[in-house]
């Protein structure tokens, strides 16, 4: 059986005559695309996103940056910090430079408030993804080789002394826009290589003391840090669970820890004896 044959279509450019010619369309294109590239260097980048961030953003916490461009990898923050609205504490976070960019797989899902963040903090990496849409803040992050002793939100406890140790890490968080103190989210922590020497705090001496490796799951709930799975190994051995409830500031926060300790040949007689301080339950 044969079938009909269809005719082929033609395509016509006659129009593009009445336009004036390739060389009027090569004028307009070009025109066109100097107006984009203008408007993308002219646009005023770093108010709306100042703006935004006052949208998200609101409660006691201040969110600021030094500046910000327009790159290949989406906005480039630079010297971005996450501080206490009084400006007399340590910021929660200090980056040197973050990247902000929209996530092609939500732009094709149709959602255009989700995007891909990496940064530069503490001679460390993290990136991670952030959602704002309908009111939300979610996300994750992932960290790692962040240096500890470069983190001014745990240095400030101490009067004195070096702190030392390479963290890395996960977390999941959920909040609401307009109340983000009222967020949880859960995670893990491992501090590679830490220690504490030559410190005091709030006057008095602290042993100094060397961990090889410290790890602990923790989840973040409003007003307070559930520790849990918590283990260390070095000097001393320790493992437990407890609780941070933290306050304003930071420094008035209190620890309940409930953590078996167990020292060993390498453990210097300064730390011996403050081990043996510690309340037993009876028996044990």
């Amino acid at each position: 059986m044969r079938f009909p044959r269809l005719p082929r279509p033609r395509l016509s450019f006659e129009w593009v005559g009445a336009l004036g010619g390739r060389t009027t369309l090569l004028y307009v294109g070009y025109t066109l695309v100097l107006f984009v590239v203008f408007l993308l260097i002219t646009f005023p980048h770093e108010l709306l996103v100042r703006r935004a961030l006052s949208s998200v953003i609101q409660g006691a916490v201040d969110v600021d940056f030094k500046s910000l461009r327009l790159g290949y990898n989406g906005y480039e923050i630079s010297s971005a910090r996450i501080a206490p609205a009084a400006d007399d504490q340590a910021p929660y976070l200090e980056c040197s430079r973050v990247w902000v960019r929209p996530s092609v797989a939500a732009l094709v899902r149709g959602n255009p408030y989700d995007f891909l963040v990496s940064a530069d903090l503490y001679g460390g990496q993290a990136h991670g993804e952030v959602n704002v849409a309908g009111g939300a803040l979610n996300g994750w992050m992932q960290w790692r080789d962040v240096e500890l002793g470069r983190y001014r939100t745990v240095t400030s406890l101490l009067d004195e002394g070096q702190l030392v140790g390479k963290v890395s890490g996960q977390f999941t968080f959920e909040a609401r826009r307009n109340n983000v103190g009222a967020g949880q989210g859960n995670g893990d922590i491992a501090i590679d290589g830490g220690s504490i020497t030559s410190a005091k705090v709030n006057g008095f001496t602290v042993p100094d003391l060397k961990l090889r490796q410290t790890r602990a799951k923790f989840q973040v709930r409003p007003g307070h840090i559930e520790l849990q799975e918590f283990q260390s190994a070095g000097d001393i051995t320790a493992q437990g669970s407890g609780q941070i409830s933290l306050r304003d500031p930071i420094q008035d926060s209190n620890l309940n820890l409930r953590a078996t300790v167990v020292t060993g040949l390498e453990t210097p007689d300064t730390i011996k004896a403050l081990v043996a301080l510690i309340p037993r339950q009876p028996g044990a």
